[in-house]
């Protein structure tokens, strides 16, 4: 389920198109760098670092206009998140969404608040994630072209199932994916067949959750309808491997072995370790289930040694991120290092500039004290004359 919310995350809430990586002045027509935002969506994915540094070179521009800016930090916070950098990304929206109330532009702010309010939700800050989907929502159901924004109320609903689902309340969860569904019949893009497919899945989850199977089986089969649709395998193969855990719990193992290996057929060319070794893992139960020890091995030790790519994969993303921890470190104390070189000079001329002006001071008061113990003396001398 963790995966889908990430899938939804990535490609619904925050599908933000993303650079094209061709030269450009900061003359152009600011139509044409809102143009190069737009169209760079895969890039973000495949080197998000160069989507960063170009993104905030458009930021810190001051020749482009304010709206430009604030999408420039939509996509730093895009590619922040497709490092799973949450906390970073926050950040972006957040300058995004302050910078954006100069705008008259509510569709655009509709938008910062919904993206905010799902890196609360990656960050597990509930309460601050519910807060601002109700912003995009009651902001949203106020404006006028309901079209325009039902992708928005629509996931909004959606995150809101998945967080009430995460809290182990399955009853209000389902509550809230109607209402996505309901209002993803107003969203008109190609979209909303991978939404409608994430939301029948989760539902599927949480009928299973509430031993309602019967339900559970027609979600997953909406999910795997909807996927189809949207020609999304990695969908295909979650909703099976979900409608093979309801055979499992019915005891229909030889059906759930079969949606399984459909399952993994389907999910061959995604990638998709965890999905992969969740598969793995059902076909090792169910296997073992009806004593056949021969499929339970092989599934077993596929099972293993996809754990321990799962754990190799994720020592390397908690070593990037320490390695970008440390290289921003690094950065922090060069920083300090020259505010105080800087500080230092300064206190050094101060220095220099007060002992200097003490040094022509005393010199004048000297001269000035000569001066007058001249003046004294000359006119002691003229008394004793007189």
């Amino acid at each position: 389920m963790k995966n889908t919310q990430s899938y939804i995350f990535l490609v619904v809430a925050l599908s933000m198109p993303v650079f094209s990586f061709a030269l450009f002045s900061p003359y152009q027509q600011t139509s044409e760098i809102d143009s190069i935002i737009e169209r760079g969506h895969e890039r973000v994915y495949e080197n998000p670092d160069e989507s960063i540094e170009l993104a905030l070179s458009i930021y810190e521009n001051s020749e482009y206009t304010v709206k430009t800016k604030v999408k420039a930090l939509m996509l730093v916070s895009l590619a922040y998140t497709s490092k799973r950098n949450y906390q970073k990304a926050l950040e972006s929206i957040v300058k995004a969404d302050e910078l954006s109330k100069t705008l008259d532009d509510t569709v655009l702010q509709i938008e910062i608040l919904f993206k905010t309010g799902i890196l609360y939700q990656q960050l597990k800050i509930f309460d601050k994630s519910i807060e601002y989907l109700e912003k995009t929502e009651k902001m949203a159901l106020l404006y006028p072209d309901r079209e325009a924004v039902s992708k928005y109320i629509a996931n909004s609903y959606t995150v809101k199932g998945f967080i009430y689902k995460d809290n182990l309340n399955c009853d209000i969860a389902l509550e809230f994916f109607d209402r996505g569904i309901a209002e993803y019949q107003n969203v008109k893009n190609e979209e909303v067949n991978t939404n409608l497919s994430i939301v029948y899945y989760n539902k599927g989850n949480c009928y299973t959750i509430l031993s309602e199977y019967e339900k559970a089986k027609e979600s997953f089969n909406k999910s795997i309808t909807y996927a189809k649709l949207a020609k999304a395998n990695s969908l295909i193969a979650f909703a099976k491997k979900g409608l093979a855990a309801v055979f499992t719990v019915e005891g229909e193992y030889q059906t759930a072995i079969s949606s399984l290996e459909a399952a993994l057929k389907q999910s061959k060319d995604v990638g998709d370790i965890v999905l992969n070794s969740s598969i793995y893992k059902g076909l090792m139960e169910n296997y073992l289930a009806l004593n056949q020890w021969a499929n339970y091995q092989k599934y077993y030790e596929l099972y293993a040694n996809s754990q321990l790519d799962i754990k190799i994969a994720e020592r390397n993303s908690v070593s990037d991120s320490l390695g970008e921890n440390e290289n921003q470190r690094n950065e922090s104390l060069i920083n300090l290092q020259k505010q105080t070189s800087n500080r230092f000079k300064i206190f050094l001329l101060l220095v220099i500039a007060i002992f200097v002006s003490v040094f022509f001071i005393d010199r004048k008061n000297r001269k000035t004290i000569a001066l007058l113990q001249n003046k004294i003396e000359t006119l002691q001398n003229q008394k004793l004359i007189s």
